[in-house]
């Protein structure tokens, strides 16, 4: 709180918990050229609303995290206020907070700035009803790279994600794992995968994509970037073999199968 210059505050997994959220206002307020705020699995709880209200008074923020701080749904708001006051932001990390669809608050404020190109929003227990949200997020930041949605259940609110991706030619890392998605959103999911050609991490584990599996190999074929592909737990079957073989002859870089 005695020194105002501080650019960079990471605090990662210290278990600060809720009695340390004033004086972190503090220090924020102190500071108003934060740029990257870090409190990742902290169990912040409601502390993280006079935290939010001190980011607030802040415009240079680029990058937060406040993943892992079991955040109740109203503090939602405080951080889309925190996004507007922000409009630089450019990497946002939320996942394993339970949100729900309180996260379409942030969502919308998201749709307002063009600079994100890291949004990480795993086990959030997300549903169909933020799919038309999220969509607009991504048209709305079209430099967008890193994409987590992983361990939600985002079902058919996935067509509107993979519609948006189309539209973009800037992701490398896709996380959709354990998302319930349909066999009908396939077809989206792969011509958003021949936008982004330069894809280096696809997650798709637990998705139960059966057959469906084959035309997504296929498509990852036509693409060389390829780093880590995950999708276990789809029951692929042996038809898939020769796909899959295919695609790891295109992506010599691959490091995780």
């Amino acid at each position: 709180c005695n020194i105002s210059t501080l650019k960079a505050l990471k605090m990662d997994d210290n278990q600060i918990g809720e009695r340390c959220g004033d004086v972190l206002a503090s220090v924020i307020k102190s500071n108003s050229g934060l740029k990257e705020l870090r409190l990742g699995n902290n169990n912040l709880q409601r502390s993280i609303l006079s935290i939010a209200k001190a980011l607030q008074c802040l415009s240079n923020l680029e990058s937060l995290d406040l993943s892992g701080n079991n955040l109740s749904q109203d503090v939602s708001s405080e951080i889309a206020v925190v996004i507007d006051s922000n409009d630089s932001l450019k990497e946002l990390f939320l996942r394993g907070n339970n949100l729900q669809s309180s996260v379409i608050v942030i969502l919308e404020a998201l749709c307002k700035i063009s600079t994100l190109k890291i949004l990480d929003l795993q086990s959030n227990q997300l549903t169909h009803e933020v799919g038309d949200a999220l969509g607009a997020v991504i048209l709305q930041n079209t430099s967008l790279e890193t994409l987590f949605l992983d361990n939600n259940n985002i079902a058919c609110g996935m067509m509107k994600v993979f519609k948006a991706l189309q539209q973009i030619k800037s992701i490398k890392n896709l996380g959709l794992q354990e998302n319930n998605i349909p066999k009908a959103a396939v077809g989206e999911l792969t011509a958003a995968i021949q936008s982004n050609c330069t894809l280096e991490l696809l997650t798709l584990n637990n998705n139960n994509l059966q057959s469906s599996s084959e035309v997504i190999l296929q498509t990852l074929c036509n693409i060389a970037t390829l780093k880590v592909l995950e999708m276990d737990d789809n029951q692929i079957g042996e038809r898939c073999g020769d796909v899959l073989a295919s695609v790891i002859k295109s992506n010599s870089g691959l490091k995780e199968l």
